[in-house]
């Protein structure tokens, strides 16, 4: 791949100084609420990886985690500053600017959801962020990862060369595979399409062990 990269910070940084942080919601909200409507109400708390302008996390506040705690994290410092424009006065989120591979949660806090769009391709290594991702996860607990740069999708392989930036780009039954090897268990593979063009989002769910609901120990 040739010409400078960027780093996909750099970018995000960039996209939320201008449309692209409203389209991104746009494009995304439609396939992003098929996925929140498999996402089970909870008092518990809720994390996602990646907010953008924050249309999902806000959601998510207002909705099954309206009892709970919703905790965002981008990797975008503009994004989140945009975020918490929109989220004034939701007092059950909490926002944090940084690398999620090195965040830390709360003592204490695991999540009974982790949810991510278009996120976890841009990590150099996909396995190791879905094992952190599995790690935080209370028992029972669901992780959900939406990506439209997967192996299938042939549209969206020229991305990393129209952005000049980093991905890696994966098949589907590599995040399956990764799931699996992760201890996820239920694992589901689905893909949501607003039309019968293209291949949609690739949407990759499972969750952590639980010893009532799973049979196991």
């Amino acid at each position: 791949m040739s010409g400078i990269m960027r780093s996909a910070e750099s970018v995000f940084d960039e996209w939320a100084m201008d449309e692209h942080a409203d389209g991104m919601e746009k494009s995304h909200w439609r396939n992003v609420r098929k996925a929140f409507e498999e996402i089970p109400e909870s008092d518990g708390a809720y994390l996602e990886i990646g907010i953008g302008n924050g249309y999902g996390i806000h959601h998510m506040a207002m909705h099954q985690y309206a009892s709970g705690t919703c905790f965002g994290i981008d990797m975008s410092t503009n994004m989140i500053r945009k975020a918490r424009e929109r989220l004034r006065g939701v007092h059950n989120i909490h926002l944090a600017a940084g690398d999620f591979m090195a965040w830390e949660p709360p003592l204490g806090v695991f999540f009974t959801c982790i949810f991510s769009m278009e996120v976890f391709y841009y990590f150099a290594d996909i396995e190791a962020g879905i094992r952190r991702a599995a790690s935080l996860l209370a028992p029972g607990g669901l992780l959900m990862v939406l990506v439209n740069y997967y192996r299938e999708n042939r549209e969206s392989h020229s991305w990393p060369r129209d952005l000049k930036t980093p991905m890696t780009l994966w098949s589907e039954s590599d995040y399956l595979n990764a799931f699996k090897r992760a201890g996820l268990v239920r694992l589901v593979q689905q893909r949501f399409r607003e039309n019968e063009d293209g291949e949609g989002t690739l949407c990759t769910q499972g969750y952590q062990h639980d010893a009532i609901t799973d049979g196991s120990l």
